[in-house]
């Protein structure tokens, strides 16, 4: 694992402790993720939100991505939650058609990663699943649970960038 904070932008000066890292993958095949570190202080309920995403290649768009996301997320009125879609107006990497995340629960880790215990401050992790356009709005004509059938029917490979869509 190492530091990958964006320092770029106004993140550092919404979120001065705001922070963002590196975790390299196990095995070969397996994902890198980004995960921020400090998005939570911006929210001043009990228990903020800390962000992750996963990918197949090591890229410094990712702790970009996740600024912005944490950036956003710290405003009152933008509170990111579970089954939240976001465009982030660009593709999430640069080989990809997939322009949208969605705000999921940690899925890939378990139900063990999704609260920092209270000594560790208490946030929740998040994921941050690529998804496109054509998906964010079935998201949103349809449900959240919906859309996680289709993943799970077709066994989809989430760390693959040209993925085909769902809907």
């Amino acid at each position: 694992m190492e530091l990958a904070t964006w320092d770029r932008g106004p993140i550092l000066e919404r979120i001065p402790q705001f922070m963002t890292y590196k975790v390299f993958p196990k095995r070969a095949g397996d994902a890198w993720v980004y995960v921020t570190v400090g998005a939570s202080l911006a929210d001043s309920s009990a228990n903020g939100s800390e962000f992750f995403v996963m990918s197949p290649v090591a890229d410094d768009v990712h702790s970009e991505t996740l600024a912005m996301v944490s950036d956003f997320n710290s405003f009152e009125a933008h509170r990111l939650t579970v089954g939240s879609v976001m465009n982030i107006g660009r593709p999430w990497m640069p080989t990809s058609m997939m322009d949208h995340l969605l705000v999921s629960l940690p899925y890939p880790y378990g139900p063990e990663l999704e609260w920092a215990s209270p000594e560790a401050g208490g946030a929740r992790f998040l994921w941050l699943l690529p998804i496109y356009k054509s998906e964010a709005d079935f998201i949103r004509s349809e449900t959240l649970e919906d859309f996680e059938s289709l993943l799970d029917a077709a066994a989809v490979n989430v760390l693959d960038p040209n993925r085909s869509s769902m809907v």
